[in-house]
């Protein structure tokens, strides 16, 4: 190859080279106020976890039990500090019982009866279901519950599935678990347990 025709190659390829290195850049003029999202103080939307008196008090599924709590005065007390772990009756467990039995439970004059019956479903302290199966599980095939009646309830299991035994010896399963609230923790039942 001719050494001048290499060198005029070699010449273009450097004008080229150095011209596409060198294309103006667009530039956009921004707003002072306009900021990168990673400069921007974006607050984080803080989630409001509910109280078990908030979420027994809004839920569908619970508008029966919350009537009664609301009828005593006992769902103050689930707005309090806790933490409680709370064996919740559906509206389906509570038409379960007995219509004699639930219609007394509502008189005044059977108040006390009834808030015992609520306190027969909370819990002190926080236990979710997987704490209940390992408890189940290292104790034999069932666990004593002790609540806030100073009663007992036994949680046992059957397949996979955990249940509550009353002292009558009434069974009930546990239906939705862990629920979270922000001074405990749901878990619902399909029966409702009732103390001696």
């Amino acid at each position: 190859m001719n050494l001048r025709i290499a060198f005029y190659i070699f010449t273009i390829s450097g004008v080229l080279l150095f011209s596409a290195c060198t294309q103006p850049q667009k530039t956009t003029v921004k707003n002072q106020n306009d900021k990168l999202i990673a400069q921007a103080n974006i607050d984080a939307v803080e989630e409001k976890i509910p109280t078990l008196s908030e979420i027994i008090s809004i839920d569908v599924g619970f508008t029966k039990l919350s009537e009664m709590m609301q009828a005593t005065g006992y769902i103050k007390k689930l707005e309090g500090e806790g933490p409680y772990t709370v064996f919740a009756p559906t509206n389906g467990a509570l038409d379960r019982l007995h219509p004699k039995t639930l219609e007394s439970l509502k008189k005044p004059e059977n108040q006390e009866k009834l808030i015992s019956m609520l306190n027969y479903h909370i819990i002190s302290g926080l236990i979710n279901k997987q704490d209940i199966i390992k408890a189940i599980k290292e104790y034999g095939g069932s666990v004593k519950l002790k609540t806030i009646a100073g009663d007992q309830l036994t949680a046992t299991m059957k397949k996979d599935k955990i249940y509550l035994i009353d002292e009558r010896g009434n069974a009930g399963r546990l239906m939705i678990n862990d629920i979270e609230a922000s001074n405990g923790i749901i878990h619902t039942t399909e029966s409702v347990m009732m103390p001696n």
